[in-house]
């Protein structure tokens, strides 16, 4: 992943105004490219490093959903991005 593709992998993240998340889901996983959907129903691209971080995404956001998490804070620097999130407690 380069610093472009970890900025939009942050932003696609992001904590929305109503703690909702602004992506959907995860479409398809292609080698290292992860096809999302946004809730506007675009579809966007993310290159990652490599198959296992394409994997390790779904994983990850597989548990964010399922487990009613709320994200609290994306940062990227340079090729890397942090995602802290939480369980929401309602």
């Amino acid at each position: 992943m380069d610093s472009y593709e970890a900025e939009k992998l942050s932003s696609i993240f992001s904590k929305q105004r109503d703690d909702t998340l602004f992506i959907y889901e995860i479409a398809k996983i292609i080698g290292s490219e992860v096809i999302v959907r946004l809730k506007d129903g675009s579809h966007h691209s993310i290159m990652l490093k490599d198959n296992k971080n394409a994997l390790e995404l779904s994983i990850f956001f597989g548990n964010l959903t399922q487990k009613n998490g709320i994200i609290l804070e994306t940062v990227y620097s340079k090729d890397k991005v942090i995602i802290i999130w939480n369980y929401r407690l309602n």
